[in-house]
């Protein structure tokens, strides 16, 4: 009985790290940062470098964007003047 139950064991862990194997670590990714040309996640707000703002949320429909974005992903409204 302990050594089917050791086998069962063995074989499970084979495939959890085959599974693991065939599917990788998630990709980060990532961006450049404009203030200081660091490397930045895509989902940071601000650089941890040069502490540059990266995101600010779009007036138009409140979603986060990108500082450097002339127009929001998301609703397409332009960025003004003196906007973040």
């Amino acid at each position: 009985m302990i050594l089917f139950f050791l086998l069962l064991l063995t074989g499970l862990a084979l495939a959890i790290a085959e599974e693991l194997g065939r599917k990788g670590l998630p990709e980060v990714s990532t961006e450049q940062c404009p203030g200081c040309a660091g490397q930045v996640e895509a989902d940071w707000l601000v650089c941890p470098h040069c502490r540059q703002l990266l995101q600010a949320a779009c007036p138009g429909c409140h979603r986060q964007r990108a500082v450097f974005h002339l127009f929001c992903p998301w609703c397409g409204r332009q960025r003004q003047a003196g906007e973040p």
